[in-house]
């Protein structure tokens, strides 16, 4: 009989054990055992042991007791989930229909997940033997011999009981447990903290100053570096030690990074308009917790952000800055380190699972006030959460493209609710799923409409590009932007150059046969590299020699179609020889370093005009920069997608801010041949609230978000027939299921169709849409789950989507 019993998730993949299993919890960890602890655990008939997290604890259980394993290990010796953010795994399994394991993984390093690379090393082997009783004894035969791996040592010992014996001899100081692989990463710090606050008094000690001093500085400050608090107090590690000893003091070794130079130079706050003000204000004294922060480009969104952190730094709180770029990054760091100093953590897919185990452990530790990054930073182990920002709300890199698919603006609302958080979500284009909420009150609406300190928006003009080809010019240069380069480079000032598309050409064809050059394993063109004279496939990789005559017919005659990055790059060093220009683009910056050069050289005028794709429109502040040239309006206008006009007004108005930043005029060329479009003219005029009034109307007359739901179910398999006929029938089960929803005009149901891009990588790719109301969605992601989710197929993988942008 179990006086405590822990339900738990297993770290496992399997769809079929995706729920909360019931384990006893023996009297040797009734003390450790927390909620938000990893454990060992056995599990299935061949009694397999797995990691697991504990994710509630109970005194009773309905399952009979000789049918409870119990618990065999605890990993952690402290809380590394807690309970808020567990909840909100549960949310994020519901919301987005993923497994327990997804969810829980978004939350824990990934050197830190379940890690088995352990040795075990025999530290003293002259015990008396009496104290070891007959187990421990078979055991510490085994380890005597010197070092071993705990996956060799599981082979050679295979009762259930090896971890509750490792662990009777490491309190024996027989042997010591070490993390190999952490071992070799990283360097260790201890940290120290009081095992129990009470008065001074009450400590069985000789309360000597020095001891005093130790304590209250622990009360005050909590956990603490070990060498910093002997270096700020002045006192011996004898101190320290005795304390320890005399279990006043708990001690924790961690991996720990070696801080930069503290002498960063911190500025002066800037002068805060009557806009920005009001905004902070608003956001601090609102009982609101989340605000839509809609101010043109320019208008000082970021200085408002960095005021409400230091409101709540000053409230001994942590904040959370997501940005929607790496690129971003390293410009959101320098100037959230001329403010707030060191105490910054960063966070993005480009760190190294050391940097990443690092990072996480300051602010587990809460060494610092500030968490930067890309969208992994929201879950952070922040221990009070004062306001998350996310920059940029409209990017749809905040849309994760991997299971759980989840959307860092719903799940950060949530959050906000859970740790009773602020949430600034920052824009000067507004997605519309979000600008109607403000509309219907569910968040609070704060606008700032004018640029900061007297700066004004740049002079926007639309090209008609037909009439350049009137005059004979057949470049992706008009002349009026070619002109104001010219202007522009004359003056010392700089250019930002926009074209949505990698490469030099979009496609190599054939003239007289007409082959495409395709991947072999997507279903897609590729794409020539004129650096390299390869031709690429942007989908998965491959790359092939660029061949002078067509494999198909044998003509010389073949032509690159459509203008790339690359081909922009040639035709500007043509036109402009003595100007120092570069390229950023996915292919060029290939590593965090380069998005840091090409930031640090372009913020020090040492770039003379920048060519890239939407990577530019994103958040670069330079004062310089007074022409900006968007070389093709119609490419993402044009695109089969239900929120294509959406995307081209966010990625015209924001690549156009770049312009005349700071106290000089910008100038903007949008080269368009549909120089009468709505959108476009929309964008020209800076006018978001024409565009999203009509943009609106559309979507609620065809049934697209916000008014109704998308959920997109993608078979995937490198078998075809197989992707078709599991496909096919499970349709045929979900069209059974929700038949009586179709009946009420609450949901529609379409057949499974190929994807656009139908093969990517050898593996062929079929979808299946459903549009439904918002009330009726709980009941058809239950059915989703049942028919979709609740066991695997071999061969065969299902991708989830909730409100994808194709239909």
């Amino acid at each position: 009989m179990y006086s405590i019993y822990a339900q738990i998730i297993l770290n496992n993949n399997s769809k079929s054990t995706d729920r909360i299993y019931t384990y006893g919890v023996g009297e040797e960890f009734i003390e450790k055992i927390k909620i938000g602890k990893r454990v060992k655990v056995n599990f299935a008939r061949n009694k397999h042991i797995i990691d697991g997290l504990v994710v509630s604890l109970s005194s009773s259980s309905e399952l009979e007791n000789n049918k409870i394993k119990p618990i065999i290990d605890v990993i952690d010796d402290e809380v590394i989930i807690k309970e808020e953010m567990i909840k909100l795994c549960f949310w994020i399994r519901d919301r987005y229909i993923c497994k327990y394991s997804d969810a829980i993984r978004l939350m824990i390093p990934a050197m830190m997940k379940y890690e088995n690379n352990f040795i075990i090393n025999v530290i003293n082997s002259g015990f008396c033997e009496v104290s070891l009783n007959k187990k421990e004894s078979n055991l510490f035969n085994i380890l005597k011999d010197g070092t071993i791996n705990l996956s060799k040592l599981k082979r050679l010992y295979k009762e259930n009981d090896l971890y509750n014996l490792l662990t009777n001899l490491k309190d024996k100081n027989i042997i010591e447990i070490i993390n190999e692989d952490v071992k070799k990463r990283g360097n260790y710090v201890k940290l120290i903290d009081l095992k129990e606050i009470k008065p001074i008094e009450e400590y069985n000690i000789n309360k000597t100053i020095n001891q005093i001093k130790v304590i209250e500085y622990l009360k005050k400050h909590g956990k603490t570096n070990i060498n910093k608090l002997i270096r700020e107090l002045n006192v011996s590690s004898a101190i320290i030690n005795n304390l320890i000893k005399r279990e006043i003091l708990i001690c924790d070794t961690v991996l720990y990074e070696e801080d930069e130079e503290d002498n960063i130079y911190i500025v002066n706050k800037v002068y805060l308009n009557d806009e920005q003000k009001n905004a902070c204000n608003k956001i601090i004294n609102n009982d609101k917790n989340v605000f839509l922060l809609h101010g043109v480009t320019g208008s000082g969104k970021t200085e408002v952000y960095m005021e409400v952190i230091e409101h709540y730094q000053k409230k001994d709180k942590q904040s959370i800055m997501l940005v929607p770029e790496i690129s971003l990054t390293a410009q959101t760091i320098d100037r959230f380190k001329k403010r707030f100093g060191n105490k910054i953590a960063v966070f993005h897919s480009k760190l190294t699972k050391k940097e990443k185990f690092i990072q996480w452990n300051k602010v587990y530790n809460k060494e610092v006030d500030v968490i930067v990054g890309a969208r992994s930073a929201l879950f952070a182990p922040v221990r009070d959460l004062g306001v998350i920002i996310i920059d940029e709300e409209h990017e749809d890199s905040y849309k994760s493209s991997t299971s759980p698919k989840y959307d860092a603006i719903e799940v950060g609302i949530k959050m906000s609710v859970l740790l009773n958080a602020k949430l600034i979500l920052g824009t000067a284009t507004p997605s519309i799923n979000t600008y109607n909420m403000a509309l219907k009150g569910q968040i609070e609406l704060i606008e700032m409409k004018n640029r900061a300190q007297n700066a004004v928006l740049p002079h926007i003009d639309i090209v008609d590009m037909s009439k350049e080809l009137d005059k004979g010019n057949n470049t992706i240069i008009s002349e009026a932007l070619y002109e104001s380069i010219k202007t522009s480079l004359n003056n010392k000032e700089q250019v930002i150059l926009f074209l949505n598309k990698r490469g030099y050409s979009g496609f190599v064809s054939c003239k007289k046969c007409g082959h495409v050059s395709r991947c072999d394993r997507c279903d897609v063109s590729m794409t020539y590299h004129i650096r390299d004279n390869m031709l690429h496939c942007h989908y998965c990789g491959r790359t092939i020699k660029f061949m002078n005559k067509c494999p198909s017919c044998g003509s010389e005659k073949i032509e690159q179609f459509g203008a790339g990055t690359q081909h922009v790059e040639k035709l500007i060093n043509h036109l402009f020889p003595n100007s120092i220009i570069e390229r950023m683009d996915f292919d060029s910056m290939n590593n965090v370093d380069s998005y840091n050069n090409i930031y640090e050289r372009f913020k020090n005028r040492k770039i003379d005009i920048l060519i890239g794709t939407q990577m530019l429109a994103k958040g670069f502040d330079f004062p310089y920069v007074t022409t900006v040239g968007i070389l093709s309006a119609d490419a993402i206008l044009n695109l089969p997608f239900y929120n294509a006009s959406e995307k081209t007004f966010q990625l015209i108005t924001q690549v156009s801010g770049r312009a005349g930043r700071g106290d000089k005029e910008g100038r903007v060329y949008i080269q368009t041949y549909e120089p009468n479009n709505f959108i476009i003219n929309a964008s020209k005029n800076n006018d978001y609230h024409l565009f999203i009034n009509e943009e609106l109307k559309l979507r609620k007359e065809f049934a697209f978000p916000p008014f109704i739901n998308i959920i997109n179910i993608c078979t995937i398999s490198k078998n075809e027939e197989l992707a078709k006929k599991v496909s096919q029938d499970r349709y045929e089960e979900l069209k059974e299921c929700v038949k009586d929803l179709v009946k009420e005009r609450s949901l529609l149901l379409y057949r499974p169709i190929p994807h656009n891009i139908y093969k990517v990588n050898n593996e062929y790719r079929i979808n299946l849409y459903v549009k439904c109301s918002n009330y009726r969605m709980n009941d058809l992601k239950k059915i989703i789950r049942k028919s979709y989710m609740s066991n695997d197929i071999e061969n065969i993988k299902i991708s989830i989507n909730i409100n994808t942008d194709t239909i």
